[in-house]
């Protein structure tokens, strides 16, 4: 039993290395794969069982788990979602697991859960029906993937302590938080409005300087100034649009010089505290796609969709797509 089951995770190790998807469902599977591939290589066929924290622990660091709140860890992954992903991979057009007789399972402890009885998941085999690769199964199996696109997708705000910061902005905001009315808030405006004066000046300096009087204008100034143009235009897109529109749109997403050189995307959100401060904070939307099971992150609306923000799928960004609302944190199936 030992060498069926090595030989069919080994099988889905493969396969994930093979089909690489990106999502908490994906990692989670190849996590307990190689925990228990390393296990039963060991000729030991105790079974290796993961609880959410573990599972997190191993994704993204202890130390982000430890300060992940329980409520939060409770939503962070289910059975469901890698079960949706594992299913997709055993009916996969070249069935992979077809001849061997056996499939891969996940497997839980039956608990409602809670303080000391944590729900615990595992990896196990069980014999390949004939019958789970037939018209009537796979016509089963299409009507709920037809349901499920229907669902509701619910988002998880990170941190702000989480999200890395470029260091002139941490000046402003202390573990991801800035007080708006707040001295730092204040210089922080004027330090961004300062940015758009100078800019301005510098343009009105390269046309000066490239447009002398008695001198003809050559085809290396126009170049020149046709680059000055383009980089404002990107300033003024990407960066100034966005910071500006932030009291209307209250969530838009980070410009990329508010971030670290390895902080690849955050958002960045505007709300009132109990005391009817007006707080700006980086934080990071995320869900998981319950068609694909691949993440869901916020990208540009337009132009497909009219909303400023909307979630899209990272392995289907413009099937996959999902509302966002930041009040009660869900999203609606919007289609393509």
């Amino acid at each position: 039993m030992i060498e069926n089951k090595l030989q069919i995770i080994l099988k889905l190790k493969q396969e994930l290395a093979d089909f690489p998807r990106n999502g908490k469902a994906y990692e989670c599977l190849k996590i307990m794969c190689d925990d228990s591939i390393d296990t039963l290589e060991s000729n030991n066929d105790a079974e290796v069982t993961f609880t959410r924290w573990k599972l997190k622990a191993k994704y993204c660091g202890i130390k982000v788990a430890n300060e992940t709140d329980p409520k939060e860890l409770q939503k962070w992954i289910d059975d469901k979602k890698m079960n949706i992903l594992l299913r997709r991979i055993i009916e996969a057009e070249h069935q992979p697991f077809h001849a061997l007789g056996y499939i891969p399972i996940i497997k839980t402890n039956e608990t409602k859960g809670g303080k000391g009885n944590e729900k615990l998941y595992w990896l196990d085999i069980k014999e390949q029906e004939i019958e789970h690769f037939d018209e009537t199964a796979i016509s089963e199996y299409d009507k709920s993937d037809a349901l499920i696109k229907k669902q509701f997708v619910t988002y998880h705000r990170s941190a702000p302590s989480m999200i890395k910061i470029s260091w002139l902005y941490q000046i402003f905001f202390k573990k991801g938080e800035m007080r708006n009315r707040s001295l730092s808030g204040i210089f922080l405006i004027f330090v961004i409005f300062l940015s758009l004066v100078f800019w301005l000046l510098y343009m009105i300096v390269i046309a000066l300087i490239l447009d002398p009087l008695g001198k003809n204008f050559t085809s290396f100034n126009l170049i020149i100034l046709l680059l000055v143009i383009f980089s404002t235009w990107l300033l003024w897109k990407y960066r100034f649009i966005p910071i500006m529109n932030l009291p209307e749109h209250r969530v838009i997403k980070a410009p990329s010089n508010f971030l670290a050189f390895s902080e690849l995307d955050a958002e960045i959100e505007m709300f009132r505290d109990n005391e009817k401060n007006q707080i700006t904070r980086f934080t990071r939307f995320t869900a998981t796609c319950p068609i694909c099971t691949a993440g869901i992150v916020l990208r540009d609306g337009k132009p497909d969709q009219n909303a400023p923000l909307v979630g899209r799928c990272v392995e289907s960004p413009f099937s996959h797509v999902y509302s966002f609302d930041r009040i009660t944190m869900k999203g609606k199936y919007l289609g393509a």
